[in-house]
């Protein structure tokens, strides 16, 4: 019997640079992939690190851009994508104990199969993290 492919899905969302487009973005990350019935253990992860490369993304760009959010689903793994204007790459910190931020990258690496960064032309760069779709055990 012959396997069919499914189709690769992709949705996005272009998001104002301000702390409540957070929510906002683990909302509609959630719902769609609710929609493409992805397991809700892979949602979880997927929601946790929109909320972290967002609240980056946000809180390193200035307020005259937007971040642009792109989730691509191709039957195997799930790509979250967060744009921003910003040149920097993501460098994760070690924080004091006490702190209460900061640990947002740490968060992503243990949540995502992969994680990176690539510039993106002719400004800006994107965060990007893959998802198994299918939780591991």
């Amino acid at each position: 019997m012959t396997q069919v492919a499914q189709p690769t899905l992709t949705w996005e969302l272009w998001l104002t640079p301000f702390p409540k487009a957070v929510g906002e973005a683990r909302r509609q990350v959630s719902s769609t992939l609710t929609d493409w019935q992805v397991p809700e253990e892979t949602v979880d992860s997927a929601v946790l690190i929109t909320s972290e490369l967002v609240t980056n993304a946000i809180r390193h760009c200035d307020n005259q851009h937007l971040v642009h959010l792109q989730v691509t689903d191709d039957g195997a793994e799930l790509l979250l994508e967060v744009s921003d204007p910003s040149r920097n790459p993501p460098r994760p910190v070690v924080p004091p104990t006490h702190a209460e931020s900061g640990r947002g990258l740490f968060l992503v690496r243990a949540a995502a199969s992969d994680f990176g960064a690539r510039h993106r032309d002719p400004v800006g760069k994107t965060v990007w993290a893959t998802v198994s779709r299918t939780p591991t055990p």
